[in-house]
């Protein structure tokens, strides 16, 4: 049997709160979700003045960053013609995002969810969950994780 870290309500609080702290010092009001390690939505918010088109967007970066264990910004580069991923984009009913933003949370060497965020250019949406998602990290490896008894 096989024991996977994965995160909880708690962790997608902590990481919206840092999201929006990124966002607001970037002053690029978001669309942030959080996903657990299996890509099941844990929290979803839509700062003032963010794109309500984009929501979906967010949630779709942050399923595809868990899922394929991967940023989703380098996906962009994969998904051409011509290149090894070629079509990625349009599986899953065209729910793989393949624009930067999406941020996989590693705690303990594996992947325990991943973050989405969108609403600003894809390179301001990359830097705010990148920020997020190693601020995260960086407190989570300062806990001390204890096992069943």
């Amino acid at each position: 049997m096989k024991r996977v870290m994965t995160l909880d309500a708690s962790d997608a609080r902590e990481l919206v709160d840092l999201a929006i702290a990124a966002a607001t010092t970037l002053g690029v009001p978001q669309n942030i979700a959080v996903v657990d390690a299996s890509g099941a939505l844990l929290a979803f918010h839509r700062m003032d003045g963010a794109k309500p088109y984009t929501a979906e967007f967010a949630i779709a970066k942050a399923r595809t960053a868990a899922g394929l264990r991967v940023s989703t910004d380098k996906l962009a580069d994969v998904v051409q013609p011509g290149q090894r991923g070629y079509g990625l984009n349009t599986l899953r009913g065209g729910d793989v995002a393949v624009l930067g933003g999406g941020v996989p949370i590693t705690v303990e060497g594996a992947v325990a969810g991943a973050i989405g965020i969108s609403s600003g250019t894809v390179h301001e949406d990359a830097e705010i969950a990148q920020r997020a998602a190693q601020e995260f990290e960086a407190q989570a490896a300062q806990i001390q994780w204890i096992g069943p008894a």
